[in-house]
């Protein structure tokens, strides 16, 4: 009889102690990120498309300004502007001032949605930024490729964990949550989830805006300043068609991860 209430106290002080743990430690918001990049890694196998349709430049690409550590193969984009008409930058004091905001984030190839977050602020233009999860959504294509994207506005988020997704399929809206000063669309394809590390990522079926308007195939890296335009026709029913049209010229703003 001792014996059976010893096991049943100890038993109870067990469970008592991962209740309290579990009351104490909610679960994370996001993955951990790693502290390097997997700089080598497999071939990749799939084939992959920009995520937003229209003109965008490239605000930073591979190992530049904030893309250092686990996200140094990470790029940022915004929408093509016209210099000559845009908004100047000192003078943008909404989000709704920056082109990018609100525009339609999209899945880059199919695949299963294995984390999403949505809910946190979007902060206001030149926010001086900390680390904060923000809103956003990975997708996992096959073995040690994931792509994620960043920075989603509050609310827009259209997917779970456990979907599955196809190209083109649109997962969320361009947002300033996170780590952003202003609104920019940031993509990273991850060879690991935990710990989160970026690898290098080539992108399909898009084209670059050369000297006197001419389009020339994408060699499967964009660059930071380069212009480019999706060639890919999106896999479901309904969604926005690739743009084919000339951009005026583009003129790049501030941006963070």
């Amino acid at each position: 009889m001792v014996r059976v209430v010893g096991l049943a106290l100890l038993l109870s002080l067990l469970l008592g102690t991962a209740w309290a743990k579990s009351r104490r430690s909610p679960p994370p918001l996001e993955p951990p990120a790693g502290s390097q990049p997997l700089t080598f890694a497999p071939p990749q196998l799939t084939e992959l498309t920009l995520p937003v349709t229209g003109l965008w430049g490239v605000l930073q690409g591979f190992g530049t300004e904030s893309h250092t550590g686990y996200a140094t193969f990470a790029l940022d984009f915004v929408p093509a502007e016209d210099r000559a008409r845009a908004l100047p930058l000192a003078s943008r004091t909404s989000l709704s001032d920056f082109p990018c905001f609100g525009r339609e984030v999209l899945a880059l190839a199919p695949g299963d949605v294995v984390w999403a977050h949505d809910g946190e602020p979007d902060h206001p233009p030149f926010w001086p930024g900390r680390h904060e999860p923000g809103n956003f959504v990975i997708v996992q294509h096959g073995p040690h490729e994931l792509t994620e994207l960043r920075h989603l506005q509050r609310g827009s988020v259209t997917v779970k964990v456990g979907d599955r997704v196809a190209r083109g399929q649109r997962l969320g809206r361009c947002g300033n949550s996170g780590n952003a000063h202003t609104p920019h669309v940031h993509l990273g394809l991850l060879g690991e989830l935990t710990p989160l590390a970026t690898r290098p990522l080539r992108l399909a079926r898009y084209e670059v805006l050369e000297a006197g308007g001419r389009w020339t195939p994408g060699d499967g890296t964009p660059r930071t300043g380069q212009v480019l335009r999706s060639t890919a026709a999106p896999s479901i029913p309904g969604a926005s068609p690739p743009e084919t049209s000339v951009p005026p010229a583009f003129d790049s703003l501030p941006a963070t991860r």
